[in-house]
């Protein structure tokens, strides 16, 4: 994926690292969601939120010399079916915000973003907050002794610097 659009990028880096967190978390290899997961997994997308608010409000800048700078992002690292089928559903979630993101019109301005995109961005966090509000919450933990496990361990994360 390549773009054109600073902020953009920046976002999409953060949505793919959050979707790996995600990936890795503990509850990934069970059919149930901690409680210390599930405050990860909001404080990631109030990061996004948070990230995202600042970036459309600052001043849209006239970088003529920089722009059209391409930002190579790569493709977005192929993640493993995991056995928690609700984070495997916010993983899906954040897969589509990410998409979204890179492939939008905003993303070939230099910065910010049109009004649209802005729209889409918030349709799809709030949809991310209501499944982790309305649906995880209420329904976990499920117990499903006959079917689990139905995915192997996503693996330790990353475990050394080098």
């Amino acid at each position: 994926m390549v773009v054109h659009n600073m902020d953009i990028a920046g976002l999409v880096r953060r949505i793919r690292r959050y979707k790996q967190e995600i990936h890795k978390s503990n509850s990934s290899h069970l059919m149930h969601t901690t409680k210390h997961d599930k405050n990860r997994w909001y404080s990631y997308l109030e990061a996004l939120v948070t990230y995202f608010d600042w970036m459309v409000d600052q001043p849209q800048q006239d970088l003529v010399e920089w722009h059209p700078t391409e930002l190579d992002l790569g493709v977005a690292p192929a993640l493993t079916p995991i056995e928690n089928e609700a984070a495997q559903d916010l993983i899906q979630q954040f897969d589509a915000l990410d998409y979204e993101m890179g492939h939008c019109q905003s993303a070939q301005m230099h910065t910010s973003m049109m009004e649209h995109d802005e729209r889409r961005f918030r349709e799809i966090t709030e949809k991310i907050n209501n499944f982790i509000t309305d649906y995880i919450e209420p329904i976990q933990p499920l117990d499903m002794p006959e079917s689990s496990p139905r995915a192997a361990s996503s693996g330790k994360g990353r475990t050394s610097r080098k």
